[in-house]
């Protein structure tokens, strides 16, 4: 990202520094940013709206080159712009079996109104691009009124609903629902007595469905009114899994014989962050889990009577133990009975749970999610035990204990060790890794003595314990995430590392030679992982870091890894082309201008190449990888602005349809020693591809898939900065 402004004095730097440290505390701390005040920028004189720099907001990016979090300024409608490019609408709308059955159930609510003798008042909530508000007036209801708060889908849904020839027969009010009231020019002239709304997430609530119907019921509709849908079901399944388990806790880890390195108590005590951690269970090997006991109706959710929302509901059930073993999660989903009389069922639940089994319809907008208890508790095959599940009005949380056992479930569990608020979920399964760390402990205990001192540049990594322990004279670490810092102040104690483990609390770029205690370093070393990176080539930030500490290294130090690699493989996805596809035609309605909307505004918002947990999203090789890119530390010469460039191609090998490419990166620790973010075996064509569950990968999604044989190559070049530390690739298929 390239700066829009420049600081002329050292009063004008201090005004910038005052701006953008409020607004990086607001956006840690998750408080809403008053882009009025930071649009005054650094002379504190507020902008013009239509003034370049009145037009445009402060955006935070993380430069790799510095290690350094950039403030930058950006155009005022990016937020919108990337709400809109990043939302689930897409999703939605290509989940045909969500369509067709919401569809359905309208056709069926308006025929029971009908045959009451009633004339059918539709109110559609977060109408979207209209959709089901066209359903319904082709189904024939009488009036509907439409509402819809987010300004750009709301004239989308205006221009989407005139293209249809409906215009005349949906009012479109711009506004939440509930802002609206009834009464003579006051939103809605008549109570409806048909409610249709999707405004649920993968957490069923955690969008604010409980108080959306709540007011719906009490202010907008009629005491008789019929929903769609009517209801919904949760699931729970208490499940046993030492794999799972590691996405929320830390796990000691064996460095030599006697030596391992200890987790505090408290850590594994601690239930993590109560959050959902929602992802495709169906992807999930069966080989990897153990189900404790089968799934179980936790909650029902009756969204058609006035009054039968709980903001807070408290459900226990018995629960049989199917296993010895212990409750390491909870999975779970929900269902919905979309007409009034719970004919038509739309099941979230995984394969093995689903009414259709493996050939369940596919969606990325409803998945399900995994909660972890506070303990694991211990259970006997046969022995009963309690699953307990709680809800507010838009959170879900569970626990597991044995009959007769004390449980508070009337606070919503927080993390209180500190460790599940400074690292994610997938880090944590990196660090749980043992193939993982097996590359470590063998290439450190090659180049680790009584003698060598070590740099570690990494955000929260276990390697300087491990080059501790092997024996290392002492240990520097350089740590840019400040909430991993007191992370790693605790474990250095729970080990009595504080004599060899110093953590700088800076980027390498701003170290100093008495930093290190006037030390050479001999080993400079990282996995590498950085929390402010996102695409996987953004870990060349190891290597500039690097680069930056050649003052303080000793003769012949190494630098671990030494190569990263970039690869890149076409595909055939299964479905995960369809988050980036054009919707075109939905059940007969025409969403050419969605499309539009959701095209241009990728266009500001979004990078062509963007990360996704690949595991989840089943999809076949349709070429050989090929190298994309190659660079050793020693080559990095990030001061000399030279640019260089390669055009490359992907030959198919078989007859298919390629719609995206997956790329990746690989690290060479030397003497054969490799970890890679991508695929755990070398993919093979015409074959699933098995990916790291633990890292995100980068893929291009072809908007307009490709139709391949044998031989079709598909060509694209990509083009190195070395001063910004970029990649840039352009794809020409």
């Amino acid at each position: 990202m390239i700066r829009l402004w420049t600081v002329k004095t050292i009063e004008q730097l201090h005004k910038l520094r005052s701006v953008t440290l409020g607004f990086s505390r607001a956006m840690e701390s998750g408080e809403k940013v008053d882009r009025a005040e930071l649009n005054k920028g650094v002379d504190g004189v507020a902008k013009p709206l239509d003034s370049p720099e009145g037009s445009r907001v402060l955006m935070q990016y993380p430069n790799i080159v510095t290690g350094e979090i950039e403030t930058v300024w950006s155009r005022s409608d990016y937020d919108y712009q990337q709400e809109i490019a990043r939302s689930s609408y897409a999703d939605m709308l290509h989940d045909t079996e969500r369509n067709e059955k919401y569809y359905s159930a309208l056709s069926k609510a308006i025929q029971v109104l009908r045959d009451r003798g009633q004339r059918v008042q539709v109110l559609d909530i977060g109408t979207g691009t209209g959709l089901l508000s066209m359903m319904a007036a082709a189904e024939g209801a009488d009036s509907i009124t439409a509402c819809e708060a987010f300004e750009p889908m709301a004239n989308c849904a205006t221009a989407v609903i005139e293209e249809n020839g409906y215009g005349d027969r949906i009012s479109l009010i711009r506004a939440r629902s509930t802002d609206i009231t009834v009464g003579d020019g006051k939103g809605m002239d008549k109570r409806a007595n048909l409610l249709v709304t999707e405004v649920f997430d993968t957490e069923l609530i955690g969008e604010g469905a409980i108080g959306t119907y709540t007011h719906a019921h009490e202010n907008l509709l009629q005491e008789d009114c019929l929903t769609v849908p009517r209801a919904a079901v949760m699931y729970a399944q208490p499940v046993c899994s030492d794999h799972i388990r590691r996405w929320n806790t830390l796990r000691p880890v064996q460095v030599a014989q006697g030596q391992t390195i200890q987790v505090p108590a408290s850590y594994s005590e601690c239930g993590g962050v109560p959050s959902l951690h929602d992802l495709q269970l169906s992807q999930i090997s069966p080989s990897l889990f153990t189900p404790v006991a089968p799934p179980v109706k936790v909650f029902r959710f009756d969204f058609s009577k006035r009054g039968a929302l709980k903001k807070d509901e408290t459900s226990e059930v018995s629960v049989e133990a199917q296993v010895d073993g212990k409750v390491d999660a909870v999975f779970v989903w929900w269902d919905l009975e979309m007409d009034p009389e719970g004919e038509i069922i739309l099941s979230c639940a995984p394969s093995w749970a689903h009414p259709q089994g493996d050939s369940q319809p596919w969606r990325d907008h409803w998945i399900q999610s995994i909660f972890y208890p506070s303990h694991c508790l211990e259970v006997s095959r046969g022995e009963t035990f309690r699953l307990i599940s709680y809800h507010d009005e838009y959170s879900l949380w569970f626990e597991t204990a044995l009959p007769g056992q004390e449980v508070d479930l009337s606070e919503r569990p927080v993390c209180e060790c500190s460790l599940h608020m400074a690292v994610s979920r997938s880090r944590l399964g990196m660090l749980s890794d043992e193939s993982r760390n097996s590359v470590f402990l063998q290439t450190l205990r090659k180049h680790v003595s009584s003698t060598t001192v070590c740099v570690c540049i990494c955000d929260f990594s276990l390697l300087p314990f491990m080059a501790a322990m092997l024996g290392a004279r002492k240990v520097f670490v350089l740590q840019s995430s400040k909430m991993g810092l007191r992370v790693l102040k605790d474990i250095i104690k729970e080990n009595q590392l504080e004599d060899k483990i110093i953590i700088l609390d800076k980027t390498a770029q701003k170290a100093l030679k008495e930093d290190f205690q006037g030390l050479q370093v001999d080993l400079v070393m990282g996995e590498p992982y950085f929390q402010t990176c996102s695409l996987p080539w953004d870990s060349l930030q190891f290597w500039y870091a690097a680069h930056a500490l050649r003052p303080m290294l000793s003769p012949g130090a190494q630098v671990l890894p030494g190569t990263i690699t970039v690869y890149a493989v076409a595909m055939h996805f299964e479905h995960l082309w369809k988050i980036r596809a054009p919707v075109g035609l939905c059940q007969g309605f025409m969403l050419n201008i969605f499309d539009t909307l959701i095209k241009s505004a990728s266009g500001v918002a979004d990078q062509q190449e963007e990360t996704q947990p690949l595991w989840e999203y089943p999809g076949k090789a349709m070429s050989q990888p090929v190298t994309v890119f190659t660079l050793s530390g020693e080559d990095l010469q990030p001061e000399e602005g030279a640019t260089g460039s390669n055009s490359l191609q992907l030959t198919c090998e078989v007859e298919d349809v390629v719609n995206g490419v997956a790329l990746w990166c690989d690290y060479d620790f030397g003497q054969g020693h490799t970890l890679s973010t991508g695929p755990l075996h070398t993919p093979v064509v015409g074959k699933l591809v098995e990916w790291n569950m633990y890292c995100q990968q980068a893929v291009y999604l072809n908007c307009s898939p490709c139709s391949v044989t044998p031989g079709y190559t598909l060509d694209f070049s990509v083009k190195f900065v070395p001063n910004e530390g970029k990649l840039m690739f352009d794809w020409s298929f």
